[in-house]
Order: C-alpha cells, then structure tokens, then sequence
C-alpha cells in the first residue's frame, strides 16, 4: 500500500512547487492537499495538472478537521505556516493519536525559517566573523539546534514540533529556508510571492521609500524557491524510509540557504524593481536608522545579521543551482522594462 502525504500550504509560494515536484518524482505516494480556495480553477489544476489524489477544503481555524485528517496519513509536511501554533499542534495532535490508536508512527517535516538565527544587532553593520561577536549557527550542531526557543522568530511552532518528536509517537523534521524569493506555481502563477518580496513592498508603500538600515553592511541570507523543494523531497525520502530514524529531534533539523547578500545591496535592488513597479518615487534606497524603518519584522532582520552554516543539509545533499536574489530581482527588472517598452 502507498504511503499518504497531507500538504498544508500547498498553494502557497513553497507549497505550490513542492506538491508539482513531489507528483512528479514520488508518483507512487498518495497525496492530499488542504486548502482553503474552493474555485473551481484551482480545483481543476490540482487534479488535472498536478495530479493531487484528494483535496480537502478548510481553513487553519478548523483545528479538529485538520487533527482528524494528519491522523489518516503517514506523513505531513505543513509549509503553510512556520507562525502558527494552534495550526502546529493540531497536527501534532492527529499524528499522536494516530500513534496511540495503534495505526503506527506517522512523521511530520515542518517548515519554519531562518529568521530565528538573526543576531539582534541593531545598527544594520555586520558583526560576525572577523568583525564582531555575533553567533554563527550550525544545523549539524545539535548544541546549536538545542536553543531554538519559543523567543525566536518562528521558535513557537518549533518548540511544540521538537518536544512531540521526544516522544517517539511521531518523528519530526524541521527545514529552514531562508528568505525565499520566486512566483508561485497554479493557476494565477505567481499569485503568491516569497515572503521577502511581499515584506518589501508593504514597507515601501508604508515609507514611500526602500529602506535600510544603517551601513546596510548586515548580512541577509536568500532562497530561490525552486531550489526548496529538491532538497525536502531528500528529507520525504529519510522520512518514509524508516520508523525509527537515528539520532535526536535536533539531528533532525536543516538550513537551506543559497547565498548571503548585503541588506544594502538587496535593497537596492528591490528599489531599482518597485520604482519601475509604480510603486515608489525614487529607484534608490535610503539610509535610516532602525526606527525610521517602518513597523513590522522587517526592519528588524534589516538591522540584523543572519549567520549560519547549513553543513547538515549539503551531508543530505542540499545544492541550490538557481540565480541570487539579486539575479532574480535584476530579471525581474528586465522582464518589466522589455514589456513596457
């Protein structure tokens, strides 16, 4: 009998690309998607384009369907949110009841991000190696992964998915990407963009400029989306190869990340691209300090530095392949020049 997957977010930017390419190399998995949109356009791309074998319609709010539905499958891969606890611990929920019913061990690879391994700073100047004290995280240092908290930025969910895996009724995974920038697949493609780009243009609207902070000399660190899902296909495969995985929670944990890029350099790119998006005036970005930025997260990972090593992904065969974020929104400026010219 085929193992079954339930994908949470699975149209989504991440979930989107990952549904097509699971269909595509693991055909042989049963594969159910949640989601919330009931049009009849999505319904009949995700039958007839990606081959999903059943959708489920409901929202994250519906905690008792969605226990109910993670307990009927063998593994669970929720990419719809790396902020929601009640989401998380209703799947937790379904797979250890799922567990405790004698309907064996099911696994979840939950998808949360790498805003988690900011270093605080607040003047927007690099402070790592060679130049500071800032912490350099390590995903093959379970030390390192011991200290993910309920403080950091996505460290809620993290918390809750770590503690269910010590209790052997479910193994656990946890991937990291980091800043994922690209379009969404479906049938409005790109109809959901990467979290950064959507954080950057709410900031200019709200500014009426790019921003960054300081120097700009901080470190932000980025992920085409296409390069996601070949890695987690590899974590698919650790999972449904055995019950009994090796090692602790925390040897389970990945960072996928391509490239570090300077918050300065980056923002000058998304200025470049939302200048000639009508969006804002000027196609330069300015200098401000850390509360001149506008409200939300971003000015805060702006200010700050993400450093790590992701060693324990390449072990497990992570290799990105596609352009920079800076390539990407460079193409991205291109594509608009060339159709409005």
């Amino acid at each position: 009998m085929s193992a079954s997957v339930l994908v949470f977010g699975g149209t989504g930017l991440m979930g989107s690309h990952l549904i097509a390419a699971l269909k595509k190399t693991h055909s042989h998995l049963a594969l159910t998607v949640y989601v919330r949109d009931t049009s009849a356009p999505l319904q009949e791309y995700l039958t007839s384009t990606v081959g999903v074998d059943r959708i489920v319609n409901g929202d994250f709010s519906e905690l008792d369907k969605i226990s109910k539905l993670a307990a009927e499958h063998d593994l669970v891969i929720n990419s719809g949110s790396s902020w929601d606890v009640p989401l998380t611990k209703a799947i937790i929920k379904g797979l250890t009841t799922k567990f405790e019913e004698g309907k064996g061990k099911g696994s979840l690879i939950h998808v949360s991000g790498t805003g988690n391994f900011v270093d605080g700073k607040k003047d927007g100047k690099y402070a790592g190696p060679g130049a500071g004290d800032s912490k350099v995280w390590n995903d093959d240092d379970e030390e390192d992964m011991k200290l993910i908290n309920t403080g950091m930025l996505n460290g809620g969910p993290d918390v809750e998915v770590l503690e269910a895996g010590k209790t052997k009724k479910l193994n656990t995974y946890i991937v990291f990407p980091s800043g994922v920038y690209g379009a969404s697949l479906g049938p409005k493609a790109g109809n959901a963009p990467g979290v950064i780009q959507l954080l950057y243009k709410l900031q200019a609207e709200q500014l009426g400029f790019v921003p960054y902070v300081g120097e700009g000399s901080s470190l932000f660190q980025s992920l085409h989306v296409e390069d996601f899902p070949p890695f987690v296909l590899k974590v698919v495969d650790e999972a449904l190869k055995t019950d009994e995985p090796e090692g602790s929670v925390y040897s389970r944990c990945y960072i996928v990340s391509s490239q570090p890029t300077s918050w300065k350099e980056t923002s000058t790119a998304f200025a470049k691209l939302l200048h000639a998006q009508g969006v804002i005036a000027s196609p330069k970005p300015r200098s401000v300090k850390l509360e001149e930025a506008g409200e939300g997260e971003l000015p805060n990972l702006q200010a700050g530095s993400m450093l790590f090593k992701n060693d324990r992904a390449k072990k497990l065969g992570f290799k990105p392949v596609k352009e920079s974020v800076l390539e990407y929104l460079e193409n991205e400026l291109h594509a608009l020049k060339m159709a409005n010219w």
